[in-house]
């Protein structure tokens, strides 16, 4: 794994205990040599990520949309930055310069990443590994919601594959280093 894309919160006003878990994960990227790839903010988890891969040695690429390239929003450390025309050939390119996906806490947009990511590896797009990063247990209630899915047959309980979930930043790096695809059924539908 050489690139690794981070999604997360672009809030300031969060717990400390998600800020010191992206400061752990940007120093392990940069002493793995693994790039972040990631929304190119400055701000909130995003932020701190991309500030401690750097602090570390390490790479960054950014890949913002047009609209949210504003001053004080935009990160100006990155050593390659994209400016998109909209979401979707972020997410795109995002997605095509990572070798893995890590979901830190997040909002709305961090849901979405995290959904089009699995989605597209269920329907066999991509086997790359993908992570939920639980810290405070952040992620409890989807994976709840995740098993009532496959309780209700939405889903087959061979999905459980597609996706790790840990509570710390070493254990989802440990993850991603010793990855390998799992056998997943040669259809998603029943």
């Amino acid at each position: 794994m050489k690139s690794l894309a981070v999604y997360c919160s672009s809030s300031d006003v969060i717990h400390q205990d998600y800020f010191n878990s992206a400061q752990q994960l940007g120093k392990l990227m940069a002493e793995n040599a693994v790039q972040l790839v990631y929304g190119g903010g400055m701000v909130g988890l995003m932020g701190e990520v991309a500030r401690h891969v750097k602090k570390h040695g390490g790479t960054t690429l950014g890949v913002i949309p047009k609209a949210l390239n504003l001053d004080n929003v935009v990160n100006d450390i990155d050593d390659e930055l994209i400016i998109t025309d909209g979401m979707r050939e972020r997410k795109a390119i995002m997605d095509e310069r990572a070798d893995a996906f890590i979901g830190l806490a997040g909002g709305f947009g961090t849901f979405e990443e995290m959904f089009e990511v699995l989605t597209l590896k269920q329907l066999g797009y991509h086997n790359k590994p993908i992570v939920f990063l639980n810290v405070r247990g952040y992620y409890n209630k989807l994976l709840e919601m995740f098993e009532h899915i496959y309780a209700e047959g939405f889903a087959k309980e061979e999905y459980r594959q597609i996706y790790h979930v840990c509570d710390r930043p070493q254990e989802a790096m440990d993850y991603l280093q010793s990855y390998q695809p799992p056998n997943l059924p040669d259809k998603w539908f029943v």
